[in-house]
């Protein structure tokens, strides 16, 4: 789930059921121990402020709808309480945002062998392009959204490791399209994000591979961590992990508030898999399949940011004790997903800066949210306190540079491009 810090104007997509409903009668109660008090006018004002920062699309006139009908409950002249249909409408409207997508289990085509002989997949990737991708500070901003499907399929099969395994190339194509489809329209959690995620996981992946020959030897285990980069911010709501749980929304509740994200995205993206025309395992031995999804879980799992400086102080260990020709694989494909989520900052400033305008925008919606709501305003979440610079060398000092510069021991390949961008961004930041 990587991001640089800060939040978004555009995407509060996540309201919590009883808050909404509380907004709704009026009963507006500051929560977590906050003692501001937001009046419902002032409440709708800000939700529907929040909404017109939203990119143009179904949230979004959910989010209008909601303000419209709690403005009808709170009219003067309408005395009598919201009826139980109106009620339900913001019931449910949580719940409907961060599930809009149709169920990923049900089949939306025939199955059989007849369907992949139907499925035209795309071209090899130019030359050009698949040269550009290799490089470490490829602009994915530059590519058109509806090409990223394309690259991101011409990516995934420029590794040998998907041809090494008996992958079907056509439901993979079709799994490709439908995890892009997935991802919803987040100035920063998009499905372009998770592109560049791939991209520089295969990057990172080479380095290592051209170093250590041994340690990602097993193709199982690129392949996993390859579609796992793809598809390991799948349905993000444009919202962080606090944010669910302080509202109680229903996917704190599924997961116990642990990596609640990471592990809607890792359910999300396997219930796919499960479907037949999707399945582009279905070729390899049921124990391969379930060793492979082991992986893809462990590499999604681990962005969770949380668990960051338990993982940097494990992998140090390991390190010093194992030596770096040495260290398992699962250690390093986490340690490679964990770095590609947050790489932004080891980029050209000029790739790396429409990353932070993405990222902020999300965190400030957040915090519009938040506020409306009544809650605590979440750290580098509130537009009106919040300097992006400061923030950047916070997120580049606590978390990136960290990271990298342990990588770096353990690859010092990386120390050419990577870490010289990370030490020029972090210089640019501080002297603003």
């Amino acid at each position: 789930m990587g991001a640089s810090c800060a939040g978004s104007s555009e995407t509060p997509e996540a309201l919590n059921t009883k808050n909404l409903t509380n907004v709704a009668t009026g009963d507006m109660k500051p929560m977590n121990g906050s003692n501001s008090h937001v009046d419902l006018p002032e409440a709708i004002d800000l939700l529907e402020a929040a909404a017109g920062r939203m990119p143009k699309g179904d949230t979004m006139l959910k989010m209008q709808s909601a303000c419209k009908l709690m403005r009808s409950i709170m009219r003067d002249d309408q005395p009598n309480p919201p009826a139980a249909d109106q009620l339900a409408v913001l019931h449910n409207l949580p719940e409907a945002l961060i599930s809009s997508a149709p169920p990923a289990l049900k089949a939306s085509r025939p199955v059989g062998p007849e369907l992949d002989v139907a499925v035209q997949l795309p071209p090899p990737l130019a030359d050009d392009l698949a040269r550009r991708v290799r490089e470490w500070d490829f602009n994915l901003h530059e590519i058109d959204a509806r090409e990223l499907p394309e690259l991101c399929f011409g990516t995934l099969l420029n590794h040998a490791e998907f041809h090494q395994l008996d992958i079907n190339k056509k439901r993979l194509w079709r799994f490709v399209q439908e995890i892009a489809s997935r991802y919803r329209s987040n100035p920063f959690h998009s499905f372009r994000h998770a592109v560049d995620v791939t991209i520089c996981c295969g990057c990172l992946v080479r380095m290592i591979q051209a170093t250590y020959k041994e340690v990602l030897a097993d193709p199982q285990v690129v392949v996993a961590l390859l579609v796992g980069a793809m598809f390991h911010d799948t349905d993000h709501p444009g919202v962080m992990n606090g944010f669910l749980i302080a509202t109680r929304h229903p996917l704190a509740l599924l997961y116990n508030n642990q990596s609640v994200l990471e592990n809607h995205h890792c359910s999300t993206a396997l219930s796919l898999l499960e479907r037949p025309e999707l399945n582009f395992l279905v070729n390899l031995p049921d124990v391969n399949q379930q060793e492979i999804k082991r992986h893809m879980i462990a590499c999604v799992l681990a962005t969770d940011v949380t668990t960051h400086m338990k993982f940097l102080k494990e992998f140090k260990t390991r390190l010093e004790t194992d030596g770096a020709p040495n260290l398992k694989p699962d250690l390093v494909m986490q340690l490679v997903i964990k770095s590609a989520d947050i790489s932004n900052p080891t980029r050209l400033l000029k790739v790396y800066q429409p990353w932070i305008d993405g990222v902020m925008a999300e965190f400030f919606g957040q915090g519009d949210v938040e506020r409306a709501l009544g809650l605590p305003i979440s750290m580098n979440c509130d537009r009106q306190t919040v300097a992006v610079a400061k923030c950047q060398v916070g997120f580049i000092s606590f978390l990136v540079k960290p990271l990298f510069d342990g990588f770096g021991e353990y690859l010092p390949a990386l120390k050419e491009k990577a870490l010289a961008n990370l030490e020029a961004n972090l210089a640019h930041f501080k002297a603003q």
